[in-house]
């Protein structure tokens, strides 16, 4: 009969609410750790799950959320009846083996690194919140998702054996620095249609995703030193990307009509770029009026600055009519526009777009060509094909339907669940809707809880640059409604309006 195994101290956990690193994570990663240098032993019982919540100070959620993941990672084993325990086969990945002399020794790839040994761009992702979620997999409320239950992944996967069939020796190259000269013309058709884009073929190039364009934009346009203008809040992975090249970044207040450019200019009148989502900034979801956008216009051909327009989700409009995008009011050609296919075809695609001023398509096209390879030519093939035959136009009608059911749910829902915790502001277009935090909690403390419940949202106060005082940050969740079906709109805020 096996001996009973005694319970494990688990004095050495400490957790920290004031660090950015969720709650849920900390405890999983400090039992985890704990596991593999052997402070916990194979077999070993740990504590039920009342006593950590009452040694740790955490709410149950936050715990239980944590030991499900060691259990399904196959670190820990839960029996019925008589607890949790370490397992005595760990992941093949994860376990350091016992020397002879019984020290152990962790495996090179999980020490912990100094961050003096990184770069200061590393050290700054070091210091960036990570949402606790497989990203692989969206779940209710992810910002930035479409409705990927949607797709026609037959109509696609048609066209896919159609390319196939028809395949050249020279489609399975490398292709074009700016992209497949038919995909750039389908999409220069279609931006002018439909967006108003002034441009022609040469001036698109395809893109491995958002990123990618901003990153070869700050490139060629800005040197080290140089001030953006950047919204504030806003996106944060382009305001790492100016800042990774040497940017100083001057932040724009943001108010019902979008960026505040007077304020702004004046504070850096050296400025060399202006950043902006003028059609459903991000992530406050409002709408710059056509002033504000001559303003910028005028800004950029007075001084000789660049305009990056980011005009990522501009296809979702509901009950709104269509504001035309700054590009095609640009008479100057000072102003680079930037789309993504990921919120409107699917993000595994990785597909985007970049619409450079006439005169610098040969500099954009050699700098493509030195910083990446070009974007697969078949899923180029396959896309221009998709849009050519127009099953993209059919896609984007329904996709604006599905996302419109699934916007007004969630906005009826939650108004009538949280409406005297959460207001809701700028939903009338795009995957996201923002919802102001009425309660004294941190909307930071509120994210950790609904990660730790399986609720995957952004903190509003996470967008805003780190020279902003918390207390002119507005506290806030950012939602995104389009990843989940009406049901689990539902499901979900009720869920929400348990944690909050």
């Amino acid at each position: 009969m096996r001996s009973r195994q005694s319970v494990a101290e688990l004095g050495f956990l400490r957790l920290d609410g004031r660090k950015k690193q969720p709650l849920v994570k900390q405890l999983y990663e400090s039992i985890r750790r704990a596991i593999l240098q052997g402070t916990l032993k194979p077999s070993c019982r740990l504590p039920s799950s009342r006593d950590l919540v009452e040694q740790l100070s955490v709410s149950r959620t936050t715990v239980v959320a944590a030991l499900d993941r060691l259990v399904a990672e196959g670190y820990l084993q839960s029996a019925q009846g008589r607890g949790t325990f370490v397992s005595r086969d760990l992941p093949e990945e994860g376990p350091f083996a016992e020397t002879t002399s019984g020290s152990e020794r962790p495996r090179t790839a999980d020490l912990t690194i100094d961050a003096a040994e990184l770069s200061p761009f590393g050290q700054q992702l070091e210091l960036e919140e990570r949402m606790v979620a497989d990203r692989g997999t969206p779940k209710p409320f992810c910002p930035g998702e479409p409705a990927l239950d949607a797709f026609p992944t037959d109509v696609w996967s048609r066209i896919v054996r159609k390319v196939w069939k028809t395949v050249s020796p020279a489609d399975l190259s490398y292709g074009e620095a700016g992209g497949q000269l038919g995909l750039r013309r389908a999409v220069a058709d279609y931006l002018r249609t439909h967006r108003g884009v002034e441009c022609d073929t040469r001036q698109v190039m395809i893109v491995n995703g958002t990123q990618q364009a901003l990153d070869v934009v700050t490139r060629v346009v800005l040197k080290p030193g140089d001030q953006v203008l950047f919204e504030n809040p806003g996106y944060t992975s382009a305001r790492q990307t100016f800042a990774k090249q040497g940017a100083q970044i001057v932040p724009m207040t943001i108010d019902a009509g979008g960026a505040k450019l007077d304020t702004s200019v004046r504070q850096a009148c050296k400025a060399r770029l202006v950043y902006v989502t003028p059609s459903h900034q991000y992530p406050l979801g409002v709408t710059m009026p056509i002033e504000r956008r001559l303003e910028i216009l005028n800004w950029a051909a007075r001084s000789s600055g660049w305009i990056l327009e980011d005009d990522y989700d501009s296809e979702y409009r509901y009950g709104q009519a269509p504001v035309p995008c700054l590009q095609g009011l640009d008479r100057a050609h000072r102003t680079f526009y930037v789309g993504s296919f990921s919120k409107v075809i699917f993000p595994a695609l990785g597909l985007g777009y970049l619409i450079v001023p006439p005169g610098l398509t040969a500099a954009f096209e050699q700098a493509l060509r030195i910083v990446s390879r070009p974007a697969s030519q078949i899923d180029q093939l396959v896309l221009m094909e998709f849009i050519r035959d127009g099953h993209f136009g059919r896609h984007l009608r329904r996709m604006r339907k599905t996302h419109g059911l699934r916007r007004r749910v969630f906005v009826e829902e939650l108004s009538e669940r949280l409406g005297k915790r959460l207001q809701i502001i700028g939903s009338q277009a795009g995957l996201h809707c923002t919802a102001l935090l009425k309660s004294k909690k941190t909307d930071i403390r509120a994210e950790q809880e609904l990660a730790a419940a399986g609720i995957l949202v952004r903190s509003l106060s996470a967008y805003y640059c780190s020279s902003t005082p918390r207390a002119k940050r507005q506290k806030g969740l950012v939602f995104g409604f389009a990843c989940a079906t009406p049901a689990q709109i539902r499901r979900g805020l009720a869920k929400v309006a348990e944690v909050l």
